[in-house]
């Protein structure tokens, strides 16, 4: 067989297969492989991580919490996603889960079901409008707190539609 085609044939199939690389749902991952022993990410960052700079530090300072990442169950190409998630949960505050939860459940459900990028804009599905505006008259929040859910819906949109 000619090596051109042998070599399309191999790409299509890598297709077909799908072992081209997915999207990483951040949030999913947490909640399929980390939740049972740890809980919600969040709520397990806040509690047991603190960021030193800008880096996220364990309960044990002598421990790299990358390489821990890895030998605890995740994969190579997920370890960076994860660590980035639980740096940012770990310095953030939890006003969506205090102030959102009883209408809008999880910030990552709300993230999937109701939002959407177009030409990297972030708007929500409902009213089409951008996040940004949305959030400025949503809930009567005052103007920083609607920037700070802006804020953070724009960080757990991209975590559950990481490439």
């Amino acid at each position: 067989m000619h090596r051109g085609l042998r070599c399309f044939i191999c790409a299509c199939a890598v297709g077909w297969t799908g072992s081209a690389p997915l999207a990483v749902d951040l949030h999913r991952l947490w909640e399929d492989r980390c939740a049972n022993c740890h809980g919600e990410a969040g709520d397990f960052a806040r509690r047991f991580l603190s960021v030193q700079g800008d880096a996220l530090q364990g309960a044990h300072p002598d421990r790299e919490l990358r390489r821990f990442l890895q030998n605890h169950y995740l994969k190579n190409n997920e370890i960076d996603g994860v660590y980035t998630m639980l740096l940012a949960q770990a310095g953030s505050d939890p006003r969506f889960k205090e102030r959102c939860t009883p209408c809008h459940a999880k910030a990552a459900q709300l993230a999937r079901e109701s939002l959407i990028r177009r030409d990297g804009v972030l708007y929500t599905r409902g009213s089409r409008r951008p996040l940004d505006d949305f959030m400025q008259q949503h809930a009567a929040l005052p103007a920083g707190e609607a920037a700070f859910f802006a804020g953070l819906l724009e960080r757990v949109e991209r975590e559950v539609h990481r490439p």
